[in-house]
């Protein structure tokens, strides 16, 4: 291992060169939201003289609370701190010529996670595909999704990501990736940031082709006042409503305000919708996940997929859940379809085996909060879109095809992911076969606009016979009837 030092436009950065990959470690795209910047817009990181030394091993993320995902996905614990607005960059120690620029939002229900997290290392990625992977960190939770009146204006988590995409787009050449070749990818809350990015008037400033992972698509955004609730809760767990006093509290203090919020939901164990989220205001006018946005994005190729069953992971070993199932599914169901509802439910029920309560009410939730919205979004998109379904399962069959599943396949550095339950007893050779198709496709599409191009595997356009790629132990290419969804 030894320095390298880059000439960038803003300054100098000193960078670790790992021996196929080189790495830079929390490069500032922002100057730091504490103190009285704690609620305030991000503002472009000033230049600087002196050689920044982004060498460090690892990078700390956001402050949060434990992941409510980590009974899946495992735990990473890594260093938290409010002082988050930065980068972390891998690129191959070898390259010729500018090199496709792929940039990762991470989830976490726009509370938990981190770009510097080792689950997400982009090294393995960038040095077999030739890419500069780009990670961004961004504020969370009440910290940058929660509007409050006096204190802190909606969305700046998301305004965060937008900066950091503007800041990519002007620099990302001093790292040797191309600037006219920009691909975001994003998980979750990261996919659901970009749709929101997407309904932005000047939106193709930001990149060029996008990647949208498991996207909540099937809930409704809400505006700032409807999130008032919300941030009273909030307030009564801080115990003070002053601005200045909150500005001035330890970090610690705001993570208790959050608690306070989760459990004021505590009474509804199928309900996994975020509690902080992108709200609707002067700036986000468009509901991100509605079909004027997914027509809106003409500009941007897409691809956009789920998992088979991306419920199972919020309701692993979830003793509420299972206590509450029999009550709550015929209710769901009577919400959601009215007078067929018991012909819905027999349905449900025909289709799943086992058929228990819990099973189909987690079936339930993974097509109305995921797979009808992505769909839906996809048919109605004027875009050149790829779509996919992610069907490869845990050995745990009560894990099954989760939230999350896929992201080991997209990074493909699976010894970072050996912890997992979710991928507690998998062959790694049949894992390493599965990466290198799955990342590997999602690579070719950052190189060249398609996910073929290079690959093995045939993988048409969903507007070509409403054709989408199954990724399983084998790669299938099924093709959807109208009104139909894939699972």
């Amino acid at each position: 291992m030894a320095d390298i030092t880059f000439q960038t436009k803003n300054g100098p950065v000193r960078a670790l060169d790992q021996n196929k990959t080189v790495r830079v470690t929390r490069l500032r795209y922002a100057k730091p939201p504490v103190g009285e910047r704690r609620f305030a817009l991000p503002e472009l990181v000033e230049p600087w003289t002196d050689t920044l030394d982004c060498s460090g091993g690892t990078s700390p993320v956001p402050p949060q609370l434990p992941s409510r995902l980590a009974k899946v996905m495992g735990s990473y614990p890594t260093e938290q701190d409010e002082d988050c607005l930065h980068f972390d960059i891998w690129l191959p120690s070898e390259r010729t010529g500018p090199l496709p620029v792929l940039v990762f939002l991470h989830g976490g229900a726009f509370m938990t996670g981190g770009g510097g997290m080792s689950c997400y290392d982009g090294s393995a990625l960038a040095a077999r595909e030739g890419l500069v992977v780009v990670n961004i960190s961004y504020r969370l939770g009440a910290l940058g999704f929660l509007p409050i009146k006096g204190v802190a204006p909606a969305n700046l988590g998301l305004r965060d990501q937008e900066l950091a995409l503007r800041f990519i787009r002007a620099c990302i050449s001093d790292f040797g990736g191309d600037a006219d070749n920009i691909t975001v990818s994003g998980q979750s809350a990261g996919g659901y940031s970009i749709q929101a990015l997407q309904t932005l008037p000047d939106a193709a400033q930001l990149f060029d082709k996008a990647i949208i992972m498991s996207s909540p698509m099937g809930l409704v955004a809400q505006n700032a006042e409807e999130r008032e609730p919300v941030a009273e809760v909030f307030l009564d767990g801080l115990g003070t409503r002053d601005p200045d006093a909150i500005r001035r509290l330890p970090v610690e203090a705001i993570l208790k305000g959050q608690v306070a919020v989760l459990q004021s939901l505590a009474n509804q164990p199928d309900n996994v919708a975020p509690p902080f989220m992108p709200v609707l205001d002067d700036w986000l006018t468009t509901d991100p996940v509605r079909v004027d946005a997914a027509k809106a994005a003409t500009w941007c190729p897409m691809i956009i997929g789920v998992t088979r069953e991306e419920h199972a992971a919020f309701h692993f070993e979830d003793a509420a859940f299972a206590e509450r199932a029999a009550q709550l599914l015929p209710q769901r169901f009577q919400e959601r379809y009215g007078e067929q509802a018991e012909a819905e439910l027999a349905r449900a029920r025909a289709t799943r085996h086992p058929s228990t309560d819990a099973d189909v009410l987690c079936d339930f939730g993974s097509r109305t909060r995921f797979v009808f919205g992505t769909f839906d979004y996809i048919e109605a998109a004027d875009a050149n879109v790829w779509a996919y379904l992610f069907s490869w399962q845990a050995p745990n069959p009560h894990i099954g095809a989760c939230h999350c599943i896929d992201l080991p396949f997209l990074f493909g550095n699976l010894d970072n992911w050996k912890n997992a339950p979710m991928l507690k007893g998998a062959r790694a050779s049949e894992m390493a076969g599965i990466a290198e198709i799955f990342g590997g496709s999602f690579a070719a599409f950052a190189r060249s606009g398609t996910p073929e191009a290079g690959t093995a595997i045939t993988w048409p356009t969903f507007s070509d016979g409403r054709a989408y790629c199954n990724f399983d132990r084998r790669v299938t290419v099924p093709a959807l009837r109208r009104g139909e969804y894939p699972c």
